[in-house]
C-alpha cells in the first residue's frame, strides 16, 4: 500500500511540474440544436476557425469537438434563409451543452466584380473571412456572387481574380437585408507572384 501511495505522489508530482501534456484540459467539445433547420444545407462553424464546422442532423442536433476553451462566437446556417451568430463559452475536457440556437432570417449579399476597365475578370472568388464558409468560384464571364444567409453583423469580405490585386473589404449586414456591393479589382502592377503561392498575384489576403 505505501509503494501505491509513493507512485501516487509522483504523478502528482509531475502533474505539479508540468510533466504531463494538458492539452486535453486546452479543448473541449460543444452541442447544441438549432431550431427549424433544412438538415442538407445546414452548419455550424467557429467564427475565425474555419477548420471547426459541423454538420447537423435532421432533429438540429450538432457536435463539435476540439474547440479551444475559451469565449467564442458560433456561426450558424440554419437553412436556406436562416442563419444565426452566438456567443459561448467551451469548457477544456468536457463537453457543454450550449442549448437550443434559434435562427432569424438572414441577409444576402450579391457581390459584382469588374475589372478598372469595367470587364469581367477571370478566376474570380470571392469568401467571407472566417465564418467557415466555402469560397465561391465564380464560373467564366459570370460577375456575380451571391453569399448568404448570413446573419447580422459585420464580416470581411475577400474577392480574387487572375492578375489582378486582391481586395478586402468590411461590409456590415442587417436581418433579412438583400444587399449589393460593387467591387473594382485593380491591376496587378508587381505583375506576378510575390509570395511563391498565390496564384492570383498581388498581395496575399488569406
Amino acid at each position: 500500500m505505501r509503494a501505491k501511495a509513493c507512485g501516487w505522489g509522483l504523478l502528482l508530482a509531475l502533474a505539479g511540474c508540468g510533466g504531463f501534456d494538458n492539452g486535453d484540459l486546452r479543448t473541449g467539445t460543444l452541442k447544441g440544436r438549432i431550431l427549424g433547420v433544412e438538415a442538407d444545407v445546414a452548419r455550424v462553424s467557429v467564427m475565425g476557425r474555419s477548420d471547426l464546422r459541423a454538420s447537423v442532423s435532421a432533429d438540429g442536433s450538432f457536435q463539435l469537438a476540439g474547440v479551444p476553451a475559451t469565449s467564442l462566437e458560433l456561426f450558424v446556417v440554419a437553412s436556406r434563409t436562416r442563419a444565426a451568430r452566438k456567443a459561448v463559452v467551451a469548457q477544456g475536457a468536457q463537453v457543454t451543452d450550449v442549448g437550443d440556437i434559434a435562427s432569424a432570417p438572414g441577409a444576402f449579399l450579391t457581390v459584382r466584380v469588374t475589372d478598372e476597365g469595367g470587364a469581367i475578370p477571370s478566376g474570380v472568388e470571392v469568401e467571407l473571412k472566417d465564418t467557415g464558409l466555402d469560397r465561391i468560384k465564380l464560373a467564366a464571364g459570370n460577375g456575380e456572387a451571391r453569399l448568404g444567409p448570413l446573419p447580422p453583423g459585420c464580416y470581411e469580405l475577400e474577392v480574387k481574380a487572375d492578375d489582378l490585386e486582391d481586395v478586402e473589404e468590411e461590409i456590415c449586414v442587417r436581418e433579412g437585408e438583400e444587399q449589393v456591393r460593387a467591387i473594382t479589382l485593380p491591376t496587378d502592377d508587381d505583375g506576378g507572384d510575390d509570395d511563391g503561392g498565390d496564384d492570383h498575384g498581388g498581395r496575399d489576403g488569406g
